[in-house]
């Protein structure tokens, strides 16, 4: 019997924890072994593009999907717009993205499971995570047993394990974040990153099993 024949499969669950209806767009990567067509996922209503669509959730509503054994689920997800590089006169501070890795032992058995909420591009929504039910997550060794973390508005996320600050796409420098000609409301002057590499909240990929669940917790406003 091999390692993967053991190993669990992590759960992704999406909760809306506010009080209006909330729109989740999922975008999936592509990859070895990756699933790269959201009409595999049953929860998607409305598909866009093959890698991304949309459905509705509804206030105290959950959806919950365990992927096929040996398929990686990888992706972001992101509330009531699709991803935005640059903000828009719809969403002027910008989108906020719940980024993924799950289930990557068949693509690579040495690599990581991931997650993290990323405020490169902006921060339009409250957002948490919470990792129950299976092996420890860390967001490094002064950060070993990681359970939960939520971001907070643009230029209050120093110090917060699991989010990447405006514009900081390596998490402690901002090095190649997307040009845009003016910056999202509420974001600082100028980039301010995290003063350790905190952002990747992440255990082996060998480690897969319980439960990731994902928290909309409404907008910032």
């Amino acid at each position: 019997m091999t390692k993967q024949d053991n190993m669990g499969t992590t759960e992704l669950i999406i909760i809306n924890d506010w009080t209006e209806e909330v729109s989740v767009y999922l975008t999936l990567d592509q990859g070895e072994d990756y699933i790269s067509d959201v009409n595999k996922i049953p929860f998607i209503k409305n598909v866009i593009q093959p890698l991304q669509g949309y459905f509705k959730l509804t206030p105290g509503k959950f959806i919950a999907y365990t992927p096929p054994k040996g398929e990686v689920l990888s992706g972001n997800i992101a509330f009531n717009s699709p991803p935005l590089s640059c903000p828009s006169d719809d969403f002027p501070m910008g989108i906020n993205l719940a980024e993924f890795t799950l289930n990557s032992y068949t693509s690579n058995p040495k690599g990581w499971e991931t997650v993290d909420i990323s405020n490169v591009s902006g921060a339009n929504s409250y957002m948490k995570f919470l990792l129950t039910d299976g092996e420890k997550w860390n967001a490094g060794p002064n950060h070993p047993d990681v359970i939960k973390f939520k971001n907070d508005a643009l230029g209050k996320n120093i110090g917060n394990i699991g989010v990447y600050p405006y514009a900081c796409d390596i998490c402690t420098a901002s090095v190649a974040p997307p040009y845009c000609d003016r910056k999202p409301l509420g974001a600082p002057a100028i980039p301010i990153p995290q003063t350790k590499p905190i952002c990747n909240i992440q255990r082996g990929s060998s480690d897969a099993g319980g439960t990731v669940s994902l928290f909309y917790l409404g907008p910032i406003t």
